[in-house]
């Protein structure tokens, strides 16, 4: 059976698109700030407790600092975007303003920081797998929910350990926003062939 769009989807689809060609370059920035932050962590040297809820704080600080202008572009749902962008913040600063926490509890909140953000993506990969480059939010999320599955099941890991996990996943969320830049910038085209696809 052929899906067929309503002028209502066509309608949302439209103003989505011209909405993401307009924010392709904040996608870009902040994918090319996400990788090399993750070199900077996976690189650091002194690992400690303060260190690995810093780097996570800031972490979950920018993630959801760009859940929030990333709600700007979508026409459904937004207030989940910035429910969860208010979500990000909070676990962030209060990371910032609780440091003095033990390497266990810190490992167990940012297992399950990294589980959300994974089960977020693999839902909205599902939801928008018309779109170009679907898989790559797909893999990014199965990849979040593997390191917060670690981080939670092995709570008393090397503090090393943590470091390269929250460096890893830092790299891949900027790979994947910056191929996810590129296809925002021809969003429109995209947007035309899907619909000329279904007609």
């Amino acid at each position: 059976m052929t899906y067929v769009l309503s002028d209502d989807d066509i309608a949302v689809g439209d103003a989505v698109s011209v909405a993401l060609e307009k924010m392709w370059g904040w996608y870009l920035a902040f994918g090319i700030l996400s990788i090399i932050f993750g070199f900077f962590v996976i690189s650091y040297r002194h690992a400690s407790v303060y260190a690995i809820v810093y780097l996570a704080s800031g972490f979950f600080i920018a993630v959801g600092v760009f859940e929030i202008f990333g709600s700007i572009s979508v026409a459904r749902q937004r207030w989940l975007h910035l429910v969860f962008g208010l979500i990000w913040i909070g676990a962030g600063v209060v990371g910032f303003v609780w440091p003095h926490i033990t390497i266990f509890i810190s490992a167990v909140i940012i297992g399950w920081a990294f589980l959300v953000l994974g089960i977020f993506d693999i839902i909205e990969s599902v939801r928008h797998h018309h779109l170009p480059y679907w898989w790559l939010y797909l893999v990014r999320g199965l990849v979040a929910v593997a390191i917060g599955f670690l981080c939670i099941r092995h709570p008393g890991a090397p503090l090393t350990a943590l470091v390269v996990l929250i460096g890893i996943l830092a790299i891949v969320f900027g790979a994947v926003e910056i191929v996810g830049s590129f296809s925002a910038r021809h969003a429109t085209k995209n947007w035309d062939a899907y619909k000329a696809q279904l007609r």
